[in-house]
């Protein structure tokens, strides 16, 4: 596998950092040399190339032609004789570059890029070994970092339809088990958009089964229908808004997107203004210029809910980001008004988080005693994702069957492949109508209004030098990488006087198209499954413990019951977006850091006193005593008003729960080892367990 390397002019290892992550200096020749050494030791994380010898205060001297290797975080210092390289594993989905190639905001994005999936891979191997039984160390989900994947390793698209299975199955028709609601396609698509007609006003949410194993109960528990949010409903990793003309109400433009919002808050931890430039290219792709927007950037800012001043995020000493900003929530758009508004730049609803489909795919590679032959009766046995969607299910038996070998042939260990992400795939609308236009070109088509407006329609795989899904034998095109997409018609049809608009177009069974899920229910989403072949299948593990709601557990062995650290935040941040309430049609309150993610903050060497929260299923002592919170050598945190009463959907979560939360206060040593750190929390008297991996970013000050 061919990495890629960012190369720094002029800087080598600092000299007075410790270079306990020192791996070795090898008399290399050329930059060349160096990197394929580098390629063949996936230990080996930077190296510095001298083009003249160097001599450091240190006693450590280099020769012209010398390479030093290093693992971790590099810390560097001026060296005019010396280039260094930083390995990049994990590249921006679709390998996009929304900054110049090679600039430095480019250089900046990769890196905490690659940071931050390095720290879901973490993640998503440890699973959960604080609160379940038989439900972590998912080693056959690996990290690409420290994996030689041959050249043979195709890999792997795995679909499923964009428009939510759960509308239709707590909703609509003809479900099994069968719901009391009945309602008809025509009203899931209003729903969905939140639009209604005379003949089909929209209808209202529901309350749904909350025992969901073995098949949804309707006779038990309910609640209301969820994920909450302004597009909570969009669970299938692909949410939609639709914009249609202010006299005819017909459509006239539908944006699809599949982003990731961790994507859009690395670029934010770059670049604010970036952010909304790329919000307004977007939004105005192929748009007649009175549906043309320019998104101010403090549009998108986080502000404090009582007094509405710019929230500061430590991080990076600038304005924090609203996820649920006027142009990225809910499923309408205006434009062509004195107060446009709307747009679907990234996914918002809360289980659509690349991070949670990363953690589903390491749960996912656990074989289990049930087997996998029913979607069903897997995810309540593995207790991944979310029962009833088409995607949560049918990614965990497909991920199952590869591991299993059941899908290759052999059995394999699998990661998401390079570059990381969530992909929709070109739609056929061969079925869709145009009206009759003496003004449209020759031989056009519906699929001609179907426009790529961020991520590719093909890309090559480095790893086996061809199309994604390609192989010698069968080399064409096998998944596209589509990032955001708009249907809408094309510049040169208007420009030409074509007099009709998308609400004119006729779907496949001859309905004009009146809602956006008529697209989106002929739509897939993909992501990429990367298998490479092993030895021989893991052992099968029992279903996990505590089982779900409704199946009745076992007497023995009892599932561990440790404090559990779920997500770190700056003060500023959590105080922000916990106190900042979303509406939605559920009427049901959720708080806006339910949006959040788990990108690690970022804290500095030497920072004193630095107040974070801590987010945790803990309790306090018999006499009250704290838990204790500990993110390793050089880093000093104080414990602090333990509160036990916080109730938000923890970023990958369908719905809110109740957990505890503690304040921090971290100081990092002058001297801490680069990267990101782990944090070990402990109630008062329990043994200390596994650290929840990636809580915290230590850079150089």
């Amino acid at each position: 596998m061919q990495n890629t390397w960012i190369e720094t002019s002029n800087v080598a290892q600092f000299q007075g950092a410790s270079w306990d992550n020192w791996i070795g200096t090898k008399a290399c020749g050329s930059v060349e040399v160096a990197r394929e050494y580098a390629e063949l030791n996936t230990e080996v994380s930077f190296f510095f190339y001298c083009r003249q010898g160097m001599v450091l205060t240190n006693g450590r001297s280099f020769s012209p032609g010398d390479a030093a290797f290093f693992s971790g975080q590099p810390w560097y210092g001026s060296a005019p004789q010396c280039d260094s390289y930083q390995k990049v594993v994990f590249n921006t989905p679709a390998f996009i570059n929304d900054f110049p190639v090679d600039s430095a905001q480019d250089n900046a994005t990769s890196l905490q890029w690659n940071t931050n999936i390095s720290g879901f891979t973490a993640q998503a191997i440890l699973g959960d070994p604080w609160n379940l039984l038989y439900a972590n160390n998912q080693t056959s989900y690996f990290d690409t970092n420290f994996t030689t994947i041959p050249s043979t390793a195709t890999a792997t698209l795995i679909h499923w339809t964009a428009f939510p299975n759960r509308l239709g199955q707590y909703l609509g028709k003809g479900a099994y088990p069968a719901n009391p609601y009945n309602y008809s396609a025509q009203q899931l698509f209003a729903i969905a958009d939140q639009y209604g007609t005379t003949e089909v006003p929209i209808p209202a949410f529901q309350n749904i089964p909350t025992q969901l194993c073995p098949q949804a109960t309707w006779n038990s528990e309910l609640h209301m229908y969820g994920p909450y949010g302004p597009r909570g409903w969009q669970d299938e990793y692909c949410e939609w808004s639709v914009v249609r003309d202010p006299q005819s109400d017909k459509i006239t433009r539908i944006d699809m997107t599949c982003e990731n919002p961790e994507y859009w808050n690395t670029l934010w931890m770059i670049d604010p203004q970036k952010v909304a430039d790329v919000y307004s290219s977007t939004l105005s792709f192929g748009a007649p210029a009175s549906s043309q927007v320019v998104v101010p950037v403090s549009d998108l800012y986080l502000r404090d809910p009582a007094t509405q001043a710019i929230v500061i995020d430590p991080s990076t000493g600038r304005p924090a980001y609203n996820p649920l900003n006027k142009w990225n929530s809910g499923p309408i758009a205006v434009r062509g008004s004195s107060s446009n508004y709307g747009g679907a730049m990234h996914l918002t609803s809360t289980p659509n988080t690349l991070q949670t489909e990363m953690a589903l795919a390491g749960g996912a590679t656990i074989q289990r005693v049930c087997g996998n032959s029913v979607p069903q009766t897997l995810i309540c046995c593995a207790q991944y994702g979310q029962a009833y969607r088409n995607s949560d299910p049918h990614i965990g038996q497909s991920v199952n069957q590869v591991i299993g070998g059941q899908a290759t042939g052999a059995p394999c260990k699998a990661a998401l492949a390079n570059p990381t992400g969530l992909y929709i795939q070109v739609p056929d609308l061969s079925g869709f109508t145009l009206p009759a236009d003496p003004k449209l070109p020759a031989n056009a088509s519906a699929q001609d209004c179907w426009q790529i407006v961020r991520g590719s329609a093909a890309l090559t795989d480095p790893v086996t030098g061809m199309l994604f899904g390609a192989t010698t034998a069968s080399p064409q095109n096998g998944g596209n990488f589509v990032l955001h997409a708009v249907f809408q018609l094309p510049a040169s049809w208007v420009a030409a006087g074509v007099s009709f608009t998308i609400g004119d177009i006729t779907d496949a069974s001859g309905e004009p198209i009146q809602w956006g899920g008529q697209l989106t229910q002929q739509m897939s989403i993909g992501l990429w499954a990367r298998p490479v072949t092993v030895s021989a299948a893991p052992a099968s593990e029992a279903c996990v413990l505590p089982p779900p709601a409704g199946v009745t557990p076992p007497a023995t062995p009892v599932p561990p019951d440790y404090a559990q650290p779920l997500q770190l935040f700056h003060a500023a941040i959590w105080n922000a977006s916990f106190n900042t309430p979303v509406s939605n049609p559920m009427n049901t309150p959720i708080p806006l850091v339910s949006n959040s993610t788990l990108i690690a903050p970022i804290a500095r060497l030497g920072q004193s006193n630095i107040p974070m929260v801590l987010t945790c299923s803990a309790q306090l002592g018999p006499q009250g005593q704290l838990p204790v919170a500990d993110f390793g050598p050089d880093v000093t945190v104080l414990v602090s008003n333990f509160n036990d009463n916080i109730n938000y959907a923890v970023p990958g979560n369908s719905y809110p729960s109740q957990c505890a939360s503690v304040n921090l206060q971290v100081s990092i040593g002058a001297n801490a080892e680069l990267g990101l750190r782990g944090l070990t929390l402990t109630n008062y008297g329990d043994p200390v367990q596994a650290a929840m991996p990636a809580l915290l970013n230590i850079i150089p000050a």
